[in-house]
């Protein structure tokens, strides 16, 4: 039976006991939340990592290199115009104008005094009490990181003196982490960049992306190349976009110019939509306009209301307007409910994540069956340059296969005759008639010797391996008409000096057994005398010829075989990288199979999550009775059976919240 103890009951340990009741309205719900996110997969986790309610918030500002990122997040900070120089020149570390300031993944938080913070790898805070000793300390810093000295396993901690913020700013009281920017041209930073989004975007409450306005093509496929951002447009809601230097250039001056009256927000807005599409698509979620913040800030925009005096005073309400409204946003984007939107989610992150993963994988797959077509044309044109290849020396060995030299000579014997024939005419009944004669069958055995060539007409046909017919169309032989000359002279000689031993030009007799019969034999004699040793001669001159051939066509072989030996290995190069795509070309479609299921899982789990917060309402609830029945004081048992009534009105407005969630 429930007791009165008046002594217990004192108003401070019962505001005490209601604050308790308070703070746990909601602990069923993460504890729904941290179930269901640990039943999806790990690609859905990192995008709705768990948060519990009573984690610190943090905002992750992001971008290139020499945007203003930092100059965003002091102003954000609530850091005072006149000290933004003092503060971004601390925060170089003794680095130049126009080099990246932030060596590591930098935390900043208000100092609780006038003091400059530094803590690095979770160690102590080091305090400093002038502005020097803390720029030393940050170039000693990125030096550090640059050397591989420094773990940066946890973001370096930068407390600013309480004196550089407007003490009149309502700021949001979160951790701003700076991200080194994307893609830095140090090979250790961007490892470091890697690692540490790795690590803290998905835990982050909400993600700036920062560019210039002059130059959107950060948000072009690629250009966001870190886990957790790359895809930003699978959970728009955890991004905005923010770009600096929005409204300097020329092109927006003009803008401003044409519409008179204070700027107008959604105009510019649309604007920023419509430039950014032009670098990389957005999907609808992505296209909201309250997502995106053309603004201006720093020493830059200071200068611009002496310079553009009137752009200044149109437009600068317009930023104010959109700083709150960022500020809102942050603010937003910490509450209880605004982090377990995230599971309810879940359903339009997984579709989004899986078109978003399937469209790359389609253009992976693709690239690789290009790549894979390509490499098989290759080979099929290599394949079938080898096979001509190897026809080509199987024929050609095997018609050399019979060219030997005796092959050769016996061709030579059996097939070469001097063209035509030599007669040696009527010589009348003179001297000189004979003299004519013989002039003329040297003229003639001379063209006759010119005219041959070994004749192998009556061969087997030419697609026969026993054939040299080929072969001797394919010899050029040259006789040496010296050497025709030298061998007629000397053949003829004798005659010729008979002939010339006569006194009388005019034969007298004719008849059998006379001068004139025979010198009429001799002519002959030395006719069929001269024909046989220029045949024999110009074989002789066509064997070598031949010879001279068949060396051409054994080297010409050999570099056939050498080209066939060359294409083998080109078959054999090009096969490897054609296996390697294949393989590539099979994993790709697994892995997508893979994913498939897996977003099917995960899509099945997400509609359980209604069920899971239920169960633990119910648990909750069973838990809140119990403690009610056992509590033996009247005023706790009330407080409790009030927190309990609470509890379910928590839940419907958690209902209501779930519901307006569009899917």
């Amino acid at each position: 039976m429930i007791q009165k103890d008046p002594l217990k009951n004192t108003p401070t340990s019962l505001n005490a006991l209601w604050s308790q009741h308070d703070r746990n309205r909601l602990s069923w719900a993460f504890r729904a939340y941290e179930r269901f996110i640990k039943s999806l997969s790990p690609e859905i986790r990192e995008r709705l990592a768990y948060k519990g309610h009573k984690a610190e918030a943090y905002v992750v500002v992001f971008g290139k290199t020499q945007v203003g990122k930092t100059t965003l997040l002091m102003d954000l900070m609530g850091v005072h115009h006149d000290a933004m120089d003092r503060v971004s020149k601390v925060l170089r570390g003794g680095r130049p104008q126009g080099q990246s300031a932030t060596a590591t993944t930098m935390e900043y938080r208000r100092s609780a005094d006038h003091r400059w913070g530094l803590r690095v790898e979770e160690k102590d805070t080091c305090w400093f009490e002038d502005d020097r000793a803390i720029t030393l300390a940050l170039g000693q810093l990125r030096e550090a990181m640059e050397r591989r000295q420094l773990a940066a396993n946890f973001p370096c901690v930068v407390c600013i003196p309480v004196d550089c913020f407007d003490q009149q700013a309502n700021q949001p009281a979160v951790r701003m982490l700076d991200l080194p920017g994307d893609k830095p041209a140090n090979p250790m930073e961007q490892e470091h960049v890697h690692q540490m989004a790795l690590k803290y975007v998905p835990l982050a409450d909400l993600i700036l992306l920062v560019g210039r306005g002059d130059d959107l093509s950060f948000l072009q496929p690629g250009g966001l190349a870190l886990p957790g951002i790359e895809d930003w447009q699978s959970v728009p809601g955890r991004f905005r976009i923010v770009t600096t230097y929005s409204f300097t250039a020329q092109s927006v001056r003009e803008l401003v110019r044409q519409h008179e009256g204070p700027a107008d927000v959604q105009l510019y807005r649309q604007r920023l939509i419509e430039q950014i599409e032009k670098f990389a698509p957005l999907g609808q979620d992505a296209k909201r306009a309250e997502r995106y913040f053309p603004l201006e800030f720093g020493r830059s925009w200071i200068d611009a209301q002496k310079r553009h005096p009137l752009l200044y005073k149109r437009v600068s309400p317009m930023i104010d307007a959109l700083k709150r409204q960022l500020h809102m946003d942050i603010q937003a984007s910490t509450t209880p409910l605004a982090r377990l939107r995230g599971a309810v989610e879940a359903r339009v992150v997984i579709v989004r994540l899986k078109e978003s993963r399937l469209k790359e994988m389609q253009s992976a797959y693709q690239a690789v069956q290009q790549k894979l077509q390509q490499a098989q044309d290759d080979l099929t044109q290599t394949q079938n340059a080898r096979d001509q290849s190897s026809r080509s020396c199987q024929r050609l060995a095997d018609r050399l296969a019979v060219l030997t030299k005796e092959r050769l000579s016996q061709d030579i014997k059996t097939n070469f005759h001097l063209s035509g024939s030599t007669s040696p005419g009527d010589p009348g009944e003179t001297v000189n008639s004979f003299k004519t004669l013989v002039r003329q069958a040297k003229s003639s055995l001379q063209q006759r010797v010119m005219d041959s060539r070994p004749n192998l007409n009556s061969q087997l046909p030419n697609n026969e391996p026993m054939n040299t017919g080929w072969f001797w169309r394919s010899v050029s032989a040259q006789v040496n008409l010296e050497e025709v000359d030298k061998v007629l002279s000397d053949v003829f000689s004798s005659f010729m000096t008979t002939l010339n031993d006569y006194w009388i030009d005019t034969y007298w007799n004719t008849g059998s057994g006379s001068d004139y019969q025979r010198d009429l034999k001799s002519l002959a004699n030395c006719i069929t005398e001269a024909a046989s040793k220029l045949k024999e001669m110009a074989g002789q001159t066509w064997l070598k010829a031949a010879n001279q051939q068949l060396f051409k066509y054994l080297q010409d072989l050999k570099s056939e075989q050498l080209l066939h030996r060359s294409w083998e290995q080109r078959v054999q190069d090009i096969q490897r990288p054609v296996k390697i795509l294949e393989q590539e070309l099979m994993a790709h479609t697994c892995e997508r199979e893979i994913f498939e299921q897996r977003m099917l899982a995960d899509l099945a789990e997400s509609q359980r999550f209604i069920e899971v917060l239920d169960s633990e309402y119910l648990a909750e609830l069973k838990k809140r009775h119990q403690a009610i029945y056992s509590q033996n004081q009247y005023i706790p048992a009330f407080l409790g059976l009030l927190a309990a009534v609470q509890l379910r009105q928590v839940r419907q407005q958690l209902m209501l919240h779930i519901e307006t969630v569009s899917i």
